[in-house]
């Protein structure tokens, strides 16, 4: 038998794992019959459970929810500029490091472009504050 601590070694499926008793027996009776009553009765309640839940929802509000239906203030105003903090959220290893703006893409600060200064981070992950 092959060991699994030798790397780059492909072993072949176990073949005729089952013994020659075992296979009458399934010939004989089928597959265990309690496996099968208990994923019948698994699926029923699952489905039992979803058709409980959605008409719950249906019944929960005709009307809509108002939160989705009316315009929220943050739907109908601009957020904060980009470079509104020069870096973000800045992490203590990072906190001299300043983001800029690319003046010359967009006229609007609301909606701009700013660039990482990776040459002055350490390793390679940007950190999510840039």
């Amino acid at each position: 038998m092959q060991s699994l601590s030798t790397p780059n070694l492909i072993r072949k499926a176990p073949e005729n794992f089952l013994s020659q008793e075992a296979i009458a027996q399934i010939n004989q009776h089928g597959a265990d019959e309690t496996r099968r009553g208990f994923l019948r009765k698994s699926f029923m309640a699952a489905l039992g459970g979803v058709g409980a839940a959605g008409s719950g929802l249906a019944l929960a509000n005709p009307q809509g929810d108002p939160a989705i239906l009316e315009k929220q203030i943050w739907q109908t105003t601009l957020g904060k500029n980009v470079a509104t903090e020069p870096y973000g959220t800045p992490s203590i290893y990072e906190k001299n490091l300043v983001r800029r703006e690319s003046p010359g893409l967009t006229r609007v600060s609301a909606a701009s472009v700013a660039f990482t200064p990776l040459q002055g981070l350490f390793g390679i992950i940007t950190p999510n504050g840039l």
